[in-house]
């Protein structure tokens, strides 16, 4: 058994560098892991989807807002933006673009499910 601590992985943690953020695996295999996110103020992490498989988001501290939108004949047709705040919970689907943004004055903290392969090759980056 491994036992994780989310304080512990993100403070000896580097940012991302295909994302930005602080970005932890904490546990789990390639079907399912626990990620451990953190987005500074006014950090975002830049509009993406996964082919495959949802990923389910957990705010634990501060406030945010989530772009959501789908693809429709090569253009990115939007949804209205939705603030999320500490104690919410949502689903991304697959092909669903998506990015987040931090509007609090405190680190964005954000626990999240997803198979391992949506941190390394089922990640693809929209340019706005």
């Amino acid at each position: 058994m491994k036992i994780s601590n989310i304080n512990n992985s993100l403070n000896n943690l580097a940012k991302d560098k295909k994302v930005g953020v602080k970005l932890a695996h904490l546990t789990g295999d390639e079907k399912i892991s626990v990620f451990a996110i953190e987005l500074e103020k006014e950090q975002f992490i830049p509009a993406h989807y996964h082919k495959e498989d949802i990923e389910t988001y957990f705010i634990l501290d501060g406030q945010g807002i989530v772009y959501t939108g789908k693809i429709e004949n090569e253009d990115i047709v939007w949804n209205s933006e939705k603030q999320v705040n500490a104690g919410d919970c949502f689903t991304i689907y697959p092909k669903e673009v998506h990015g987040f943004k931090n509007i609090s004055e405190k680190t964005l903290r954000i626990i999240a499910t997803a198979p391992l392969s949506h941190s390394q090759n089922d990640r693809y980056f929209i340019d706005n």
